[in-house]
Parts: C-alpha cells; structure tokens; sequence
C-alpha cells in the first residue's frame, strides 16, 4: 500500500499535469484530427471498457444531447455533465462529457475515494455522499468533467447513465441524439473497427489518462 507521503506526492503531480492540460483545453480546442498521430489511444487493457463514439459528420449542433442529459440526470446548479462545442470558422462541433478514462485522474486525486471504476464496464462513478468539495479531481481532470457546485458545495459529473444501461436502455444523451452522432459501444470492438480515428488536435494527451471515446472526423 502506498504511504501518506507517496499518495501526496501523487497528487501535487497530478495536479501539475491538471493545469497544464486545462490550460490547453481552455485556450481553444479544435478537433480537427492530426493524420499519423501517436494517439495513445491503443486497444484498452480491460476487454469490458466501454466508450463513446462522436461522429462529427453526423452532428448538427443542435444540443439536444445536452438537454436529455440535464432532464434526466437533474444537474446540480451551475453544473454541465455534457457539453457541445461548437467552432464557427470549421462548423465542426464537439460533444464532450466525462470520458470514463482507462487511467482516471479523479479517482486517484480523490482523498476521500468518492470515485470508483467498475471492473465489469470501466464506467467512471461519482459518489456525492463522500465528496467533500476540495475540488482536486477538478483540477486534475483534464477534459473539465468533474463539475462543482456553488448551490451544493459538491462534486457531480456523468455516470455513463449507468442506471438506464442496467435496465437495458441507452444513455440519455445517445437516445436524444436525432442524427445518431453519439453511440457507445465496447472500446476493444470501435478501436478494431475501420471508423478507429486519431486523436483531435488541441485535446490535451490522450496518455495522460487514456480517454474512453472514438471520435469520427468530419470530412
């Protein structure tokens, strides 16, 4: 077991990282994807991991995947679970929640272990009953998915609609999708697939926490 001293350590690293990716999302993504890229995205260790698939050909800006997600997950105020960027001079769009890393950053920042990654689908979840509010996994995560509240002084982030999967339903963002841009499906399957793409430019490193997505450029 690690020792209090090399878990801190961990942390301030991580936090490190953090900005430095923020930093790079923040100051303008843009998804065009980079041709021959090292993309860190290999076949993940885990056969059951499951992400999501964006189709930016498909995508139409119309945000319809974000207003399912806040109906059926009832964001806590000033939250975003799912956002859609949108990039005027390309008319490329980009819809990005939590990315249920293969490596999550959240889960190892966390001091008080409010988040767990489910062995039977790499699904990353948020315990709210356990976060206590200081925000590491906020500045950790590099895609901005963690997301504080000032109402509850609390954590919340996307589960993957974990609870619609169980009963054999999509995720709410997937079934409001009126184009099929979002999809999810089995990372060993969509990353062996010919829509297997390369990692988008601007995104910070893919290998900082290996993101669960698959997104399919527009031409």
């Amino acid at each position: 077991m690690d020792s209090p001293e090399r878990k801190s350590i961990s942390r301030r690293k991580l936090l490190k990282i953090g900005a430095l990716a923020t930093a790079t999302i923040a100051t303008g993504l843009h998804p065009i994807l980079m041709a021959g890229a090292d993309n860190g995205q290999d076949i993940p260790q885990n056969p059951n991991q499951i992400g999501f698939v964006f189709n930016q050909e498909l995508c139409i800006g119309c945000r319809s995947c974000m207003a399912a997600c806040k109906k059926t997950n009832n964001w806590e105020e000033g939250t975003m679970w799912r956002r859609v960027l949108q990039f005027e001079k390309d008319r490329i769009h980009l819809s990005i929640s939590c990315n249920h890393c293969e490596e999550p950053a959240c889960v190892t920042a966390c001091p008080v272990k409010a988040y767990t990654k489910r062995e039977k689908d790499g699904i990353v979840i948020h315990d709210p009953d356990k976060c206590v509010g200081c925000k590491y996994c906020l500045y950790v995560c590099p895609y901005h998915a963690p997301q504080f509240s000032e109402h509850t002084g609390r954590i919340s982030k996307c589960s993957f609609c974990y609870e619609r999967l169980e009963n054999g339903e999509q995720p709410a963002c997937i079934s409001a999708c009126p184009t099929g841009a979002l999809s999810y499906g089995k990372l060993i399957e969509l990353r062996t697939a010919a829509a297997y793409t390369e990692q988008p430019k601007g995104l910070p490193d893919p290998k900082i926490t290996k993101p669960s997505w698959v997104i399919i450029p527009k031409a």
